[in-house]
C-alpha cells in the first residue's frame, strides 16, 4: 500500500470547543508539549471519535489494534490555527480527503497529562477525520 504525505492541513483553532475555551497561547502550549514528546510519542490521524470503531469489530481487531492511517508532524501555530503535515497516509484515504469526502477534522486533546515526566496542561493526541 503507497502511503502519501499531506502538507498543511488545519487540525484545530482557538475558540470554544464542546464548551472549553482554548486561546492561542493554549495552542502554544500544544506545540511546545508536540516538540517536547516527539521523539516518543506522534500524534495519529484515524476517522472520527467513535470508539467502538466499526473497522474494529468487523475486522476482529480492538480499537487498540487498529492501524493509524497516518501521522502528524510538524506542528505549528499560524495565526489561530494549529496546522500540521499528515505523514504516511494511505493514497485512496488522501484522495478521498483531497475531493472533500473527510473535509472537518476535530482534534483530541488531552487535559493535564503527564507524560514521560513531564506535565502538560493540553497535548495534542490524535485527529480524527469526518465525513458525513
Amino acid at each position: 500500500m503507497q502511503g502519501v504525505d499531506i502538507q498543511g492541513v488545519e487540525i484545530f483553532a482557538s475558540g470554544t470547543w464542546n464548551g472549553d475555551d482554548y486561546s492561542d497561547t493554549d495552542l502554544d502550549v500544544m506545540v511546545d508539549a508536540n516538540e517536547k514528546t516527539k521523539d516518543k510519542f506522534s500524534p495519529f490521524l484515524k476517522l472520527s471519535h467513535d470508539d467502538s470503531q466499526r473497522l474494529a469489530k468487523n475486522s476482529g481487531l480492538s480499537v487498540d489494534e487498529l492501524p493509524a492511517l497516518g501521522w502528524m508532524e510538524n506542528l505549528r501555530r499560524v495565526g489561530s490555527k494549529l496546522i500540521a503535515d499528515f505523514k504516511n497516509v494511505p493514497k485512496h484515504l488522501a484522495e478521498l480527503m483531497q475531493v472533500g469526502a473527510y473535509r472537518t477534522r476535530s482534534a483530541e486533546i488531552w487535559k493535564d497529562i503527564d507524560f514521560d515526566g513531564m506535565r502538560f496542561p493540553f497535548m495534542l493526541k490524535a485527529v480524527g477525520l469526518l465525513g458525513a
